[in-house]
């Protein structure tokens, strides 16, 4: 047994209520037998007396200190802990002592000991959660003093099973106490991190390979769930840190269970959004290069990846790689499904392109096809041409498209007034379409804002 296997044994039983009663009565054997002793030194009975019973005092503290007092994660961590009770059996403490040991160096060899605390709960208290009956109301008053993240507990047994060698069964269950989601989603994350963990591992003490795995399984199952987390609280960049490389992990164990599979194939999909994200924020940022590295593994994670070919659109056109973005465009318009921002950039490249048919073609589908969050959508849109147009006025369409936008998306007659008004100021000969209809919409603006009709030269 190496030296954390014993420790683990000697805090286990230093909490049991046999320690502090023989403790008690060792510290009164001990004191009777050196009063005579220290009566030399100090001759006050009082005195000692006050002595022994501090000591006796101070061992009762330690003892409660270690029976009630949970541990609490530290500020700033990720809080992952770890209950799994184990019967009074030697073997099984023993096992217990090792299954955590083998946790903690996967922990620690992934690096998550960095930025997350594993706490392992002492036997009692993994005793009162798994044999309560309802352990997550357990769980829930544990954890207002814990502050963890994250539990898993369970049970270790050796029982016949019929079997000339006695077996081990460990039993798992996983529960998300992540704070800053909604109940629905806290309950659909503990279904998935109990749907993770190996339900139940059987093996007889000489087969220890099921018991290494269950510990593997643990640790990948922490490592899914706490990226899972991460994601839905809007944290991507430590989502895609615990995700990464997660489905060749799963992939080693041969065969893979079934339930195992299922959130195996969910991860390309989430590193996936995660990588986007990531992207976004990097070209929010101005960081190009690394803005075209994460957007290269969102769409080789995940090809069907909508918002993946929208940016890619923007990152081709960025570099003026028009025939590139058209055809990251019409990628997603394909898996757009109802979404209809596709179909914004698809009208800038048009009018870029100087296509103003097309362009209006795309546009009275914009005027039309209205979508959830499409106001943002026109933000950013506006945002992103003005941006253009303060280097480049050699673009002046750019102008009736913010104008188009304002007046029939954003209902912001000021500002379509204003670039409309801007558009025929610099629009050249090729543009009389646009003019056309723009001279149409300033005429209607001018009548629902009470402005009177101006000569082109007045």
């Amino acid at each position: 047994m190496d030296f954390n296997s014993l420790l683990q044994r000697v805090e286990e039983k230093f909490v049991s209520p046999v320690t502090l009663c023989l403790g008690i009565l060792a510290f009164i054997t001990l004191f009777a037998s050196i009063d005579g002793f220290t009566e030399k030194f100090i001759s006050s009975t009082q005195m000692r007396g006050f002595i022994y019973l501090l000591v006796v005092a101070s061992w009762i503290a330690i003892w409660m200190r270690n029976r009630f007092i949970l541990p609490r994660v530290k500020k700033n961590r990720i809080g992952i802990v770890i209950a799994i009770y184990a019967e009074n059996e030697a073997e099984r403490r023993s096992l217990k002592a090792d299954f955590i040991a083998k946790l903690r160096k996967s922990l620690r060899d992934e690096k998550i000991l960095d930025f997350a605390e594993v706490l392992f709960l002492k036997n009692h208290f993994a005793q009162q959660i798994f044999e309560s009956d309802v352990p997550i109301n357990n769980i829930g008053r544990m954890n207002q003093k814990i502050h963890a993240h994250f539990y898993v507990w369970g049970n270790i047994k050796k029982r016949p099973d019929g079997d000339p060698n006695e077996k081990y069964f460990l039993n798992f269950q996983g529960y998300v106490t992540h704070k800053p989601v909604a109940d629905e989603i806290q309950q659909e994350l503990s279904k998935d991190f109990s749907a993770v963990l190996p339900n139940e591992i059987s093996f007889s003490e000489r087969e220890f390979r099921g018991f290494e795995a269950s510990a593997q399984i643990v640790h990948l199952a922490a490592k899914y769930i706490i990226g899972l987390a991460a994601y839905i609280s809007q944290d991507p960049k430590l989502a895609f840190r615990f995700h990464d490389g997660l489905r060749q992990q799963f992939n080693m164990f041969r065969p893979l269970p079934l339930h195992l599979q299922d959130i195996r194939n969910k991860i390309p999909l989430l590193l996936s959004e995660e990588a986007f994200w990531i992207a976004r924020w990097h070209e929010a940022h101005g960081r190009l290069t690394e803005c075209e590295k994460f957007v290269e593994k969102a769409l080789s994670e995940n090809s069907n990846s909508y918002g993946g070919w929208l940016l890619k659109a923007r990152l081709d056109f960025n570099k003026r790689k028009i025939d590139s973005a058209f055809q990251s465009i019409t990628k997603a318009e394909r898996y757009g499904g109802s979404r209809g921002e596709w179909r914004y950039s698809k009208a800038f490249l048009c009018f870029w392109m100087s296509d103003f048919q097309k362009a209006m073609r795309v546009c009275n589908k914009i005027k039309s096809q209205p979508y959830d969050g499409e106001l943002d959508t026109c933000e950013e849109v506006i945002a992103f041409n003005l941006k253009i147009l303060e280097t480049d006025n050699s673009k002046p369409q750019l102008y009736f498209w913010i104008g188009y936008l304002s007046y029939f998306k954003k209902c912001n007659l000021g500002d379509a007034f204003t670039y409309f008004e801007k558009f025929e100021e610099f629009a050249d000969s090729s543009m009389t379409e646009l003019e056309s209809k723009s001279s149409a919409y300033l005429t209607e603006i001018r009548r629902k804002m009470d402005i009177p009709n101006q000569s082109p030269t007045s």
